[in-house]
């Protein structure tokens, strides 16, 4: 389902104080990641936020001390969301390292993960690293972890095939392809489509382990 959607929210009504709280202070955040989409960051006010959140307004002064504080807690609703959606796609891949490195750029550039809505969040948020200290910081942890992921899969994928590779130069070379493919899907008359970008990265999958390894390449 698209991240931040208020399908994404228990259908179940919260009982405990604490549910209640855990529910709006999601919803906030979820409502806040819809107006950023929509609006970005100086377009969005409280009402909007509160209005994309279904609840009433006034209550994010309860949850959050600033807006500033407030954004970098949505992008990081938002990053642990796809980020556990991908990775779920990632782990049923198939049984060999090969398999789940295919998955991960199919996954990520997936039009049902990565619809309109959770792009434009993106970026938004990328924006927002060159004001905002919190944002940049939760950015370099996220991508720290992202890329250590990535390096594993190909040092796993070399190590299954008996080939060398340079993980460390492959997974540099495919975050910065894939940051370049994202950018070009979000464009109002993308270059590529999703299935041709992902194309390209099996390609570059291909080249860096020395040949087709494991899985067919997307076409």
């Amino acid at each position: 389902m698209p991240i931040g959607s208020k399908s994404a929210l228990p259908r179940e009504r919260p009982r405990t104080h604490a549910e209640i709280n855990e529910y709006r202070r999601r919803a906030l955040l979820e409502g806040a990641i819809r107006s950023f989409a929509e609006h970005g960051v100086a377009g969005t006010t409280n009402r909007t936020i509160c209005e994309a959140a279904g609840v009433s307004s006034g209550l994010i002064q309860h949850y959050f001390e600033s807006k500033e504080k407030l954004v970098a807690a949505a992008f990081t609703h938002l990053f642990e969301s796809f980020a556990a959606a991908v990775a779920e796609r990632v782990d049923a891949a198939g049984p060999t390292a090969a398999d789940r490195l295919r998955a991960l750029p199919r996954a990520i550039l997936s039009p049902d993960l990565a619809t309109d809505e959770v792009r434009n969040a993106f970026l938004t948020f990328w924006h927002e690293i060159r004001f905002n200290e919190l944002v940049r910081a939760e950015n370099k942890e996220f991508y720290a972890g992202y890329m250590g992921r990535m390096r594993t899969l190909f040092e796993e994928a070399a190590a299954e095939s008996g080939r060398p590779a340079d993980a460390d130069r492959a997974t540099k070379g495919l975050v910065c392809l894939l940051d370049g493919l994202w950018l070009n899907l979000t464009m109002a008359k993308p270059v590529l489509s999703a299935r041709e970008a992902d194309a390209i990265c099996q390609r570059y999958i291909d080249h860096e382990l020395g040949g087709e390894l494991g899985g067919e390449p997307a076409s």
